[in-house]
């Protein structure tokens, strides 16, 4: 229960009445790899914080998938729209290494808004910072595929320990194609 209070302290000061009726309604989840958190098709009930591990979200066509986010630890981790409007998920989202991840409901969220203004100012500030950091992914996905790669591992250098197929589904670009570029920055 640390981990958790620890991330939400970095953003804002926690009352001892939201810690108290925080630690009641979150949950310690251990996941192996290629576990499966939710399926495409089914609605996201869960918002789950990364303590140790990979999480990645992907969209699926015939058998390929197209990794859409990777998150690691210290992230909040959700299919947005499914979550936020309690709707089918057109996105799977599955555990790419083994994972510790701490998950609350929908519910219980959102009381927890209603109830404690110290976690309304958290909920903000998280909810504008991955909206930033998703804008500038998506004008970062127009760069030269190699380009997009030293923003990549520049950025998030977890990235590295992701297997090729889900970092090149992430670029948008065949796993060749990652390694033509792997293969010229060894040079």
């Amino acid at each position: 229960m640390e981990y958790p209070l620890s991330q939400l302290q970095r953003v804002h000061p926690l009352t001892p009445e939201f810690i108290h009726d925080l630690k009641s309604r979150i949950r310690r989840i251990e996941a192996r790899m290629n576990n499966t958190l939710l399926l495409k098709g089914d609605i996201c009930r869960d918002l789950f914080l990364i303590e140790k591990g990979i999480v990645g979200c992907y969209d699926k066509d015939r058998q390929k998938r197209y990794y859409t986010w990777i998150f690691y630890e210290g992230d909040f981790i959700t299919a947005v729209d499914s979550f936020n409007n309690q709707t089918v998920s057109n996105e799977t989202i599955v555990a790419i290494t083994e994972c510790i991840l701490w998950a609350i409901t929908k519910e219980d969220l959102e009381e927890l808004t209603k109830k404690y203004p110290e976690f309304s100012i958290i909920r903000q500030i998280l909810t504008d910072k991955y909206h930033v950091q998703s804008r500038v992914m998506d004008a970062q996905r127009k760069r030269h595929p190699e380009e997009y790669y030293d923003y990549l591992l520049s950025t998030y250098p977890y990235l590295q320990l992701v297997p090729a197929t889900a970092l090149a589904s992430l670029m948008g670009i065949s796993r060749t194609k990652l390694y033509t570029i792997l293969d010229r920055k060894k040079r």
